[in-house]
């Protein structure tokens, strides 16, 4: 096997895909596969599934599917070299330089790299006594324990210009790289330093755990009180939620997230037993933060210290959320104070009571839309307040995907809210619309499945490929019971193509091969996608020895027919039975004698797996 196959073997046994989609998606077992939401696109009912056995995912509502590698590729939209080195740091599993290793300019694999070292070198400047004493002090003084410090990795940034500078050359990393990860700057000069100093230093990581950039919070006079880390490559301070490595485990568990808006706050909620709590990075919520919290929790509990803040928050909560199937509550905290000054003054009892008297966000949005008008809204008020209502939730349903149910639901909710009758309401929102509420429905692509599914006649010889590399990818050790019939350059598709092409070259130089082998050769997602399509397809049909000589048949008649010449002008069609066609059934009994002796399945072998009775 080339050596890139084998690192991509050694990182897949070492590295188990539903540990990596789980840092994703909120994954649950059903027999031998896991089920959950997909993360590509927005679903209410999982049709997202994981066969760890076989190494690979499909998503069965928007078509994506492949292997481990495909996973990170798609999530992390990066391409077949990044992914490779990201897994390859995950697995422990070295890399030499070629042409998939050593990609040009910085990836995001090393900018993960050097926002670890610098995690690592704030976090040594805390724990100094001499440097860090201050910064705990104050840390202390707000009510952050000695392990949440830890817990979170909290960190300093010295009061000099070229302090990490200097010490990241020392440890191999290139100004290039400082630069594209945001921890340096360059003047106009040309000098390079320190983007953060004195500054209590907050890692910001992501759901698999890697430190994507960095929160600082002034210890001095600066007018920036908090800064963060520029958006690049790695970070995206509207993608992502500050505490999701440490809460989403918990999210999971108690099918609800807690939302604030800042560190400190995030800090104190977890200090004080709501491992559950996540905080924006200086966003509102948006759509990928609500995606990315739908896939490990149904509702979220948006906290806010203002009316003002919280009625803000709940008409983009109504509008993001709402076509992405979150439930959203609001809670206001008293007084206008933060969640953590709330719970340095009260216990953890107060703040549960507070969380369990959040208002759904449709309520909160109506209840604050009526105080601005006035408590008796009547005549031209009241028309103004509904109106300007109903404006904001035609526009959360022109926004996304809103099946009839939740539809259903809404308008219900709505009518007891506004005191009018469901069809009144359905009126209401369609006038809104023609008003001009912009936005639109999105078109969800769906991955092109095989030609019988999109109604086109398939002759018989791409038929009868397809069903044996269906067969193939499951039952690998049937391969030489196809000699001579399988030919990957047959194949139209240039997807099943390579796949095939892949089958073939582990076939003859291995024999048996797991699945996982295949797909690791898939470079591209669209590949990979389709190769889970294909061996899922062929494990739900089954009955392998049959499927294979039909396709045996299948292939073998058009092979006489084109040596007499007489191909030209005849296409055989395939109606995806399992008897695949009448052309098949007329020339099976010819091939009486083709047949193969009887095959033990992969699964019932329990000596040498080449065994074959007969």
């Amino acid at each position: 096997m080339y050596d890139l196959d084998r690192i991509k073997n050694e990182i897949v046994s070492r590295v188990n895909i539903v540990d990596v989609v789980m840092e994703h998606v909120a994954l649950k077992r059903r027999g031998s596969r896991w089920v959950g939401l997909c993360p590509f696109h927005s679903e209410k009912t999982p049709s997202f599934t994981v066969t760890p056995d076989k190494g690979f995912f499909k998503c069965f509502g928007c078509g994506r599917g492949g292997d481990i590698f495909t996973f990170v590729q798609l999530r992390e939209n990066v391409d077949f070299g990044e992914a490779l080195r990201f897994l390859a740091d995950r697995a422990g599993v070295e890399l030499r330089h070629g042409p998939h290793t050593d990609s040009k300019g910085t990836g995001r694999a090393d900018l993960a790299k050097v926002n670890e070292w610098a995690a690592k070198f704030f976090r040594r400047l805390l724990t100094a006594p001499a440097s860090g004493s201050p910064v705990a002090d104050y840390l202390r003084s707000r009510g952050v324990s000695p392990e949440i410090e830890d817990q979170f990795r909290l960190g300093y940034a010295a009061d000099d210009l070229d302090g990490l500078v200097n010490t990241a050359r020392a440890a191999g990393f290139s100004p290039e790289v400082l630069l594209a990860a945001d921890l340096v700057r360059s003047s106009e000069h040309g000098r390079l330093y320190c983007t953060f100093r004195n500054r209590l230093m907050f890692p910001i990581r992501d759901a698999m755990n890697r430190v994507v950039g960095f929160g600082g919070r002034t210890l001095g006079d600066d007018p920036a009180k908090y800064l963060n880390t520029r958006q690049n490559a790695l970070f995206d301070k509207g993608r992502g939620l500050y505490g999701i490595d440490l809460a989403r485990r918990r999210i999971s568990e108690v099918d609800r997230s807690i939302v604030v808006e800042g560190y400190t706050d995030c800090l104190a909620a977890h200090q004080a037993g709501f491992i559950e709590t996540v905080a924006t990075l200086g966003t509102a919520l948006t759509e990928s933060q609500v995606d990315l919290l739908r896939r490990y929790g149904g509702t979220a509990i948006l906290l806010f210290d203002a009316d003002k803040a919280g009625e803000a928050a709940a008409e983009r909560a109504i509008r993001v959320a709402l076509p992405r199937h979150l439930v959203v509550r609001l809670a206001r905290i008293p007084d206008g104070k933060d969640p953590a000054d709330f719970l340095q003054r009260h216990d953890s009892d107060t703040f549960a009571q507070l969380l369990n008297s959040a208002v759904d966000a449709l309520e909160f949005k109506w209840q604050q839309t009526v105080r601005r008008f006035g408590e008796d809204l009547d005549g031209r008020h009241r028309r103004e307040a509904v109106t300007e209502f109903m404006a904001v939730v035609a526009e959360a349903f022109q926004s996304g995907v809103v099946d009839a149910i939740d539809r259903g639901l809404v308008v219900n909710q709505i009518a007891k809210l506004v005191s009018i009758d469901t069809a009144g309401v359905h009126a209401l929102l369609q006038q809104a619309t023609r008003r001009g509420v912009s936005g639109s429905v999105p078109h969800t692509p769906v991955e092109a499945g095989d030609a019988a599914n999109t109604g086109r006649t398939v002759d018989a010889e791409q038929a009868g490929l397809t069903r044996m590399l269906e067969v193939l990818l499951n039952e690998p050790g049937l391969f030489e019971s196809c000699q001579g019939l399988f030919e990957p350059d047959r194949f139209d598709d240039v997807r099943d193509r390579r796949i095939a092409e892949l089958v073939k070259r582990l076939a003859e130089s291995c024999g048996e091969f797991a699945l996982s082998e295949v797909m690791a050769g898939c470079e591209d997602p669209a590949t990979g996608a389709r190769a889970a399509e294909l061996a899922h397809r062929g494990e739900r049909r089954g009955n392998y020895e049959r499927t294979l000589l039909v396709a045996r048949s299948m292939l073998e008649h058009v092979k006489a027919l084109r040596q007499g010449e007489a191909l030209k002008d005849v296409r055989l069609t395939h109606d995806g039975s399992d008897d695949a066609s009448a052309a098949s059934k007329q020339v099976e009994a010819l091939l009486e004698g083709l047949r193969r002796p009887h095959y033990v399945p992969r699964r019932m072998r329990r000596t040498n797996p080449r065994v074959i009775d007969g």
